[in-house]
């Protein structure tokens, strides 16, 4: 079955590799020349630079209106690319060795390869074994792809809201539509390609981060105020350690799982979890013992369906009534189990590609040239574009990496006033470029945030925190105490913990000065005098908040104390010893390597990152930090985890720094060993139950042929069926331009088998979604919207032809289906109305009852005027 499948189509995941592998030699010039910091010159990086400048050069000429979205124009992007990186690289001053080069990197360069092209086919018969695209909010991601793909120019067509265009950070959506147009796939197969393209692109960039982080230990000369060694030297140290420690970083960061499927799911499925025990996770929906028996007991097979989902439901807020609040807390292994692909899922390479620019900005040791500049503003344009999330945090990152660059150079291992200037300089520099770059798309976009409210009663108790993050807290806390003992005397303690403490502070002042204002708003006050009034008055609620805030302390307390260390190393004294990492006290160089610092910025990054949602948190729809901890905790897993594996090569491998006793060593290794024995079977456990078991797959005699085709799972989840699908492609095959309108039964969210016109083939729907187009449009929908719910009623169950006919003039509606989803829908209702169709629309698909109607001219002619 899996050769066949290969046999079959093998061929587009060789042709998306292909294209893929093109894109990385277009960026290979530019990167050579512009990210000369990292020790392989960004070489590794090149996929995801590549494929992100190619995407906005697209984007960008077809949306000014110099080229259509079609391959042509997105070969013309390639070209661009390419030439800009060539003239790049020959206008430089500096003599390449790629002779040299290639000798110190091959290696590293030579795994990357390998590990791209093993991920990519790993996860495409992942995705072909499990090929769903109708779940969760899948068919809204395919109906973005369907939508940019069947546009011909830009902005996209909203495929569920005809006549307007899509409202959303789509540049992934373009990313996914340019390969599934070069490639010849249609979007339902380009659906699964490109989510088995993010999985590999995650592990290469990742490992290619990773590796240059561990490298630039080998190849940057120690002594404080001298310039990095040229990256093309010869290394004086193979870099196999560079090489196991990105690896490593690949399975920290996409591979591996947090620690609910050991320490909850497991007892909790194979039934030997008391209550007692699962009070500990008080996790929702896990609180009370499942009953089990029979024969299997345990066995993969028994466990709940979709059991793999409650991992990412870690943290459980419960308001002071008890009441549970949904919280997401995402890790990228099971974002690929789920195989959405929703933004935050298209940027995670882009953004693994972003900490590996914030590297090269440490390690350059001169202030960032225009051209640098340049291309970082590029990068957080596309990924405020990807996932404007993602550009917030990564902006900060970069910044902040200018700040430790310049730290490293500081005699006093401080910062002063020239040096934030020039630091606020750059992010602003990079910050105004970026936003030129998309600058179409942000005088359109209509994001949900409406500022910061906040968190009074939904800190995070620590057991459940440990059970998100605790595969990096056993890591990392020991690394961050072992880098202040190598620090000894240079080690600040006392400013560290006014850094920490002092954030802690400003988080909780922000916190009460947000409450004060919000009980002089409305909306905010409200929610306050509830909260009031369900506890008895004010000094009641007041002492119930502050129990709660003391009960879930220790997750704040472990962050500002991660904090805190690592700002003690960070603006720790220099030294003017050989080596970064010499604990001998001086004044003259920096106390430790840019690796090192580096990682401790990571560190901070992340506990910065999470530690913020426990005092504040963005406004949006959801009326909760459910979302902001979602998209916060999703970094900190990235940073984290290419953090943890540098700790782990820091405290066993590194044989140039000063490592702790052998005891300690073993200890620490035990640790990893423990982490990894936990932490590592979720994604093949979980892997396994989708592919296999919740298909119906294992025990069947006649299991169903895998394949990369969405569309498929359409008919075998019980959205629409065979005949319905028959039509849909009768109705493609007659549509050939974007501007047709359909009208299909509108489904509110999460209702795969409404508009599936648009989803599946990107024509434009009257409307579908409602929830979802809220979120996207926010308080204007009601008034875009209009009475086009109720129209799309009476076409389908108003029997007098005037009716309906004004309502297909009104809108200049070119088709109308009915198929499966209407007759569920709409019952008696619609067999009563439908003969008004039959006797004035032209019937142009019919299989076994799923119908395509067109409008003819005739009719819109006759009605014109009708409002």
């Amino acid at each position: 079955m899996l050769g066949d499948f290969l046999i079959r189509e093998g061929g587009m995941i060789v042709s998306w590799w292909l294209l893929v592998t093109l894109a990385g030699l277009a960026a290979v010039p530019l990167a050579l020349r512009l990210l000369n910091g990292l020790p392989d010159r960004g070489v590794t990086l090149a996929r995801p630079l590549g494929l992100l400048l190619i995407g906005l050069v697209f984007w960008l000429l077809a949306i000014l209106g110099f080229v259509r979205n079609d391959a042509g124009g997105m070969t013309l992007a390639y070209v661009v690319v390419a030439v800009i990186g060539v003239a790049a690289l020959l206008s430089g001053r500096e003599k390449l060795d790629l002779r040299g080069w290639w000798r110190a990197n091959r290696g590293g360069v030579l795994v990357g390869e390998l590990l791209f092209a093993a991920a990519l086919v790993l996860w495409a018969i992942y995705k072909a074994y499990q090929n769903d695209a109708f779940t969760t909010e899948k068919p809204m991601e395919l109906a973005f792809l369907s939508g940019v793909m069947r546009s011909d120019a830009f902005p996209p067509n909203d495929p569920w809201f005809a006549g307007y265009a899509i409202s959303y950070y789509y540049f992934g959506y373009v990313i996914a539509a340019l390969l599934s147009t070069l490639s010849g796939v249609s979007s339902s197969v380009g659906f699964g390609m490109v989510h088995a393209l993010m999985f590999a692109l995650v592990a290469s960039s990742v490992f290619g981060t990773v590796y240059n982080l561990v490298r630039s230990r080998d190849v940057q000369k120690k002594a404080a105020g001298q310039t990095a060694r040229a990256p093309d030297a010869s290394p004086p140290r193979p870099a196999h350690g560079a090489i196991l420690t990105g690896l490593l970083g690949v399975a920290f960061v996409l591979l591996m799982g947090n620690f609910v499927l050991p320490l909850v799911e497991f007892p909790y499925q194979t039934g030997g979890a008391t209550s007692e025990y699962l009070s500990i996770w008080n996790m929702n929906e896990r609180q009370q013992p499942k009953q089990v028996g029979g024969e299997g007991v345990g066995a993969l097979q028994t466990w709940n369906y979709w059991w793999w989902f409650r991992t990412a439901r870690a943290i459980s807020d419960r308001g002071l009534d008890g009441n549970h609040g949904e919280v997401i807390d995402e890790f990228p292994a099971f974002s690929f189990i789920l195989s959405d692909n929703h933004p935050h899922v298209l940027a995670l390479p882009f953004a693994a590609l972003a900490v590996g620019l914030m590297l090269n900005v440490a390690l350059i040791r001169r202030r960032p040239s225009g051209g640098e500049t340049l291309l970082y503003g590029a990068v957080i344009g596309g990924l405020i574009f990807l996932n404007t999330w993602d550009g917030a945090i990564y902006l900060l990152g970069l910044a902040a990496a200018e700040g430790l660059r310049r730290l490293m150079s500081s005699r006093a291992g401080r910062l002063n006033s020239g040096d934030w200037l020039g630091v606020a300089g750059f992010g602003a520099a990079v910050l105004i470029i970026g936003v030129v770059a998309v600058f179409p798309f942000l005088i359109s976009f209509r994001s949900q945030l409406a500022g910061v409210l906040p968190n009074l009663i939904d800190p995070t108790i620590f057991n459940q925190f440990f059970l998100m993050f605790g595969p990096f807290l056993i890591l990392l806390v020991p690394y961050l105490l072992v880098e202040v003992w190598r620090g000894q005397n240079r080690s600040d303690l006392r400013f560290g913990l006014t850094v920490g403490f002092g954030i802690l502070a400003a988080l909780a002042l922000a916190m009460i000065a947000l409450a004060l204002v919000g009980a002089l708003l409305p909306g905010a006050s409200g929610i306050l005098n509830r909260v009031i009034a369900e506890n008895g008055g004010a000094p009641s609620a007041l002492l119930v908040v502050l129990a709660k805030r003391l009960t879930h302390l220790p997750t704040a307390l472990l962050l500002t104390l991660m904090l805190a260390l690592a700002a003690a190393r960070l603006f720790g004294r220099p030294s003017d010893s050989d080596d970064p990492d010499d604990p001998d006290d001086a004044s003259t160089s920096p106390a430790y390597s840019p690796a090192t610092g580096m990682a401790l910025l990571l560190i901070a990054l992340g506990a910065a990152l999470t530690l913020a949602p426990e005092f504040v948190y963005l406004r949006d729809n959801f009326g909760s930090r459910m979302n902001t901890v979602f998209k916060f905790y999703y970094q900190t897993w990235l940073v984290w985890g290419a953090a943890s594996a540098y700790a782990v090569y820091s405290i066993l491998g590194d044989s140039g720094l000063k490592l702790p006793a052998p005891g300690i060593r073993a200890i620490y290794g035990a640790a990893l060993a423990a982490v990894l024995l936990l932490a590592m079977p979720f994604l093949f456990t979980a892997g396994y139950f989708r592919a296999f078991i919740e298909t119906g797959r294992e025990g069947s005699p006649a299991p169903r042929t895998p394949t990369l085709d969405g569309a498929e799972s359409y008919m075998t989840m019980g959205g629409i069926t065979a005949d319905d699908m028959a039509a849909l492609d009768c109705l493609d095959a007659l549509v050939v331009r974007d501007d047709v309108i359909v009208v299909q039964a509108a489904g509110n969210s999460y209702h795969g088998a409404y508009g599936t016109a648009a989803t599946l083939k990107g024509i434009p729907v009257l409307f579908n979604w409602y929830g979802h187009q809220g979120q996207w449009r926010g308080e204007a929908l009601g008034s875009l919207v209009g009475s086009r719910l109720g129209d799309i009623d009476i076409i389908y169950t108003d029997p007098t032809w005037n009716a309906t006919r004004a309502v297909l003039a009104g809108y200049g509606v070119d088709y109308v289906v009915v198929g499966e989803t209407e007759r569920r829908a709409y019952g008696d209702r619609l067999t009563s109305a439908e003969f008004k169709l039959r006797d004035n629309l032209e019937l142009v698909c019919d299989f076994n009852g799923s119908q395509v109607y067109r409008v003819p001219e005739r009719v819109l002619d006759l009605t014109a005027g009708i409002e």
